[in-house]
């Protein structure tokens, strides 16, 4: 399991579809799906836990709610060197997740009160890939793609407690690996479509918000201009 220390968050990326008789030259592509974070509701009740006990309050039978993925979306440009062949840069976003933790919570010698505990986790930023291609047919290809995230990993957690309630936001940047493989549709020269599973791996700083994998599905249109 990958334990995200006290954060962590991928995302879509390449919608590439090479087919044999498409030439070389540049496109425009966009996505949408869903991302999801490898995190599991112990490791934030864990850690929600942990903010009020080390502060000398005992929590006492929260519940909780977590969701571990969002909508994800990317916009790309990207150059084919030959049909089977092409580079990629863009934005990815992949959403965040979601986890609010409510209960009691006794502070020895003042009393009991009313506590909610939320915390967000999101990652985005920009990318870089190289994707490989093989045709099935007139239409269809395989493909898959290698490349780099740059991203922002942000840990949002707000408390409550009886009337009192704050913020505080970690954040880090980093540069992590993601890979993936996809099956592309080509409805002509320029318009095609793709449907691609990505991983993202270790994303996030180990020492500032923790380092988790992030896994996608996502559905993507592409346009190559003519030559």
């Amino acid at each position: 399991m990958n334990r995200w220390l006290i954060a962590g968050s991928l995302a879509l990326v390449s919608t590439t579809a090479l087919a044999a008789d498409q030439g070389t030259g540049f496109y425009l592509g966009a996505s949408g799906g869903n991302a999801t974070y490898d995190i599991s509701k112990g490791d934030l009740d864990d850690i929600s836990f942990a903010a009020f006990a080390d502060n000398g309050a005992i929590p006492l039978n929260p519940t909780s709610t977590f969701d571990d993925s969002d909508t994800a979306w990317s916009l790309l440009a990207g150059y084919r060197f030959n049909p089977f062949i092409a580079v990629e840069a863009g934005y990815v976003d992949l959403g965040s997740t979601k986890y609010r933790s409510l209960g009691n919570v006794r502070i020895p010698g003042v009393g009991t009160f009313p506590s909610t505990v939320g915390i967000d986790l999101s990652a985005k930023g920009p990318f870089v890939a190289a994707a490989l291609g093989a045709p099935l047919g007139p239409h269809f290809d395989v493909h898959t793609h290698l490349g780099g995230f740059f991203s922002k990993t942000q840990f949002d957690i707000g408390v409550g407690l009886g009337t009192f309630n704050g913020n505080d936001t970690v954040s880090s940047n980093s540069a992590d690996l993601f890979a993936g493989v996809g099956l592309g549709y080509r409805f002509s020269n320029t318009l095609a479509a793709s449907l691609d599973f990505t991983r993202f791996k270790a994303v996030g700083d180990e020492d500032e918000t923790g380092e988790g994998d992030i896994t996608s599905f996502r559905l993507g249109l592409q346009y190559t201009f003519a030559q």
